[in-house]
């Protein structure tokens, strides 16, 4: 189908610099440019004549690279990062936008977002199994590809095979083990009768894993009170920290004729690692990251439109069981600071909050003069189901008192109401140009109201050669966390917060050689304003930066070989003209799969960055350039319906840290070296 296609759109293109403006080939023309759009869209094929600046990736690519997961995945893809913090939650970063801030960009599974109301963040599904993926859109920049999911640095659409399972009618299991004590296992399902459909899919992954930290926040200060002469600066720790994973993900949906439902429950454990105070985590703490949602909808005809509406029940959970504070440790007396209460077997705290949301949405989508156009209107009511907040008791040093009503680490009263309408209109203005507009108005409470426009063309110079061009502006709100936080001496929320903006300026260049074979380069610059940070453990807006830069990709595919290779470049500055902290100015990423007969397959992938600088104030050298060589070889075994495949990543053990921010870890936070998988999967 993709090669037909191709030629399709081949011929198309030298038809239309044969025709002249205002004949019937002229408008047949450009109709059907505007239904080659549409259908590169909902064929998630041909990617070139979509506006966006994006890269399209099918997960059995992904898989034969020797990439596990949806965070391996995107280490592999041009102008991302991955960003860790001292409970190693990890976040994706587009380009460089605001490592230090979780929500920068939007994950979409299924066509629902995942992103959790407490951090904004998707954690939890980056340790979503390659095995579960068909296909993974990658828009770079900000603005709505996936109807009502409004990216802020970017987007990230995963299409499981679920929810596609009918487009080839087989059921998917795998089964991988590995090092660290790794375990996965996972299946997908899916039947369809008429106009009756049903499909599921589920993994679990388990690892034992325990990294090793340097001198914890407490030896720069973190917990000590130097006017109340309260030092525990002695009690920092270094050594081994709690690091392991437990996640399960179970999701399903059905439909019959136009009545749609799905749910998904998502469950992740992990160990406290630095720690929430950045005080070192202790054997068996952990926190957990739980979400669980309910989705039900119809599709409908309204005259010459057609709709969808939809409504939704979202639970976001963070619940943590931990050692706040070492053996020894002395804090403030409540109300009195002093004198000051020792806690002899340290401080342990109980954290939970449960956070319900309910969403609405409803959509049209049709022709007006035409172009194709999409209405949307949809709003979200979120509030704190439940809180607890159980610690050491504050006054004795012993014994374990309810602060929930008294010291809670949430507000419980906190509340955050979204009503944001939407419209995207595409339309061919002339045999070898096709614009696009959109516009997005949000409103949640507390807030101004947020106007986000954006314009893109895609313009055909020939078969070969095409450019694209947008301008847009978009916005992130605060998240829970950033709001509403309290009654913790790390991080302290901020009502007041106000949204991030951003204005970007994005060009691309594309050349086909052939098909399946092409070089794009892209331009881009983003203006970020009001992007929030922790500022003497506050959260607040105030951080600005211009990123500049430039990234190339080159793609070629034939018979028994893929090639993929990409390279970034930025200049990037803060408010102040200095270099923008904590993001390589250089990336390079790339792979070779090969399929060497009709039973092995092999791959080789690297992925490389530049020195990544540190903020002014703190007196640590950069963070060192670090290069990461994967490795893969396959066997089929046709007559069973399965593989077996072998990867080793990072091949030659390179220690790739994240940076810890200033005053707190001496060092920087670690990650896993050398390891070793073997997966082996099949079709039933």
């Amino acid at each position: 189908m993709s090669v037909r296609f191709s030629l399709i759109l081949l011929s198309l293109h030298w038809s239309l610099f044969s025709a002249e403006t205002g004949t019937d080939l002229f408008n047949n023309l450009t109709d059907d440019m505007s239904s080659i759009a549409q259908m590169a869209k909902d064929q998630r094929a041909n990617i070139d004549y979509l506006p966006f600046i994006m890269t399209v990736f099918d997960g059995e690519e992904l898989s034969r690279a020797g990439a596990s997961s949806l965070k391996e995945a995107l280490t592999l893809v041009a102008g991302v990062n991955i960003s860790s913090d001292n409970l190693s939650l990890f976040n994706p970063v587009i380009r460089g936008s605001n490592p230090v801030s979780y929500g920068q960009s939007k994950l979409i599974v299924d066509g629902v977002e995942v992103n959790d109301l407490f951090f904004d963040g998707y954690t939890a599904y980056l340790t979503m199994p390659i095995d579960m993926i068909k296909r993974i859109e990658i828009v770079r920049g900000p603005g709505s590809y996936s109807d009502g999911h409004s990216g802020y640095a970017g987007s990230i659409v995963v299409t499981t095979y679920k929810g596609e399972a009918q487009a080839d009618g087989l059921s998917r299991w795998f089964v991988s083990a590995g090092s660290y004590g790794t375990r996965k296992i996972g299946a997908s399902y899916a039947m369809k009768d008429h106009d009756f459909a049903f499909s599921a899919d589920m993994y679990t992954v388990h690892d034992d894993l325990s990294l090793s930290y340097g001198q914890d926040g407490l030896s720069n200060g973190i917990l000590s009170y130097d006017s109340l002469h309260i030092n525990n600066r002695p009690l920092s720790r270094s050594g081994d920290a709690p690091s392991s994973t437990d996640t399960t993900m179970v999701s399903a949906s059905i439909s019959k004729g136009d009545f749609f439902a799905d749910g998904r429950l998502s469950t992740y454990r992990h160990g406290s690692e630095g720690g929430i105070n950045y005080a070192l985590a202790s054997d068996g703490d952990h926190y957990n990251v739980d979400q669980w949602q309910v989705r039900a909808g119809a599709h409908y005809n309204a005259e010459d439109f057609s709709g969808t509406f939809q409504a939704a029940m979202v639970q976001d959970s963070f619940t943590s069981h931990q050692l706040l504070g070492p053996i020894g440790l002395e804090l403030p007396k409540p109300i009195t600071y002093l004198p000051a209460v020792p806690f002899d077997d340290g401080f342990y705290g109980i954290h939970e909050a449960f956070i319900r949301t309910y969403k609405v949405n409803n959509t049209l989508s049709g022709n007006i003069y035409g172009g194709a156009a999409t209405f949307g209107i949809s709003g979200s009511w979120s509030s704190v189901n439940s809180e607890k907040t159980i610690t050491t008791d504050r006054d004795t040093g012993t014994g374990m008192t309810d602060y929930s009503t008294t010291r809670p680490f949430i507000n419980p009263n906190g509340s955050i109401n979204n009503l944001t309408g939407y419209m995207t209109y595409e339309l061919a203005i002339s045999s070898s140009l096709v614009g696009y507009a959109s516009l997005t108005v949000d409103r949640r409470n507390g807030l101004s109201p947020q106007i986000d426009p954006r314009i893109a063309t895609v313009y055909v110079i020939d078969p070969a050669n095409q450019i694209k061009f947008s301008i847009s502006r978009a916005h992130r709100n605060p998240s829970w966390q950033e709001m509403f936080t309290q009654n913790n001496g790390a991080r302290s929320g901020n009502p007041d917060l106000h949204p991030e903006i951003v204005l970007a300026y994005e060009t691309q260049y594309i050349h086909q050689f052939e098909t399946d074979h092409t070089l794009s380069v892209n331009l881009f610059r983003l203006n970020n304003d009001d992007q929030i940070y922790l500022q003497n453990y506050k959260y607040v807006n105030g951080s600005k930066s211009t990123i500049q830069g430039i990234e190339g990709e080159w793609r070629k595919r034939y018979d028994d070989t893929s090639f993929y290779a990409a390279y970034t470049h930025i200049w990037a500055e803060d408010g102040n003209g200095v270099t923008l902290a904590n993001t390589p100015s250089d990336t390079a990423r790339g792979f070779i799969t090969q399929t060497l007969n009709e039973n092995w397959y092999g791959s080789l992938a690297g992925r490389w960055q530049s020195t990544t600088p540190r903020v002014s104030t703190d007196p640590r050298n950069d963070m060192k350039a670090i290069g990461i060589i994967d490795t893969s070889i396959g066997y089929k075994l046709p007559y069973l319906n399965s593989e077996v495949q072998f990867t080793v990543k990072n091949i030659f053990d390179e220690k790739e840290l994240y940076p810890s921010p200033s005053n707190t870890y001496d060092g920087d936070y670690p990650s896993t070296g050398r390891a070793i998988m073997a997966t082996v999967r099949g079709t039933f």
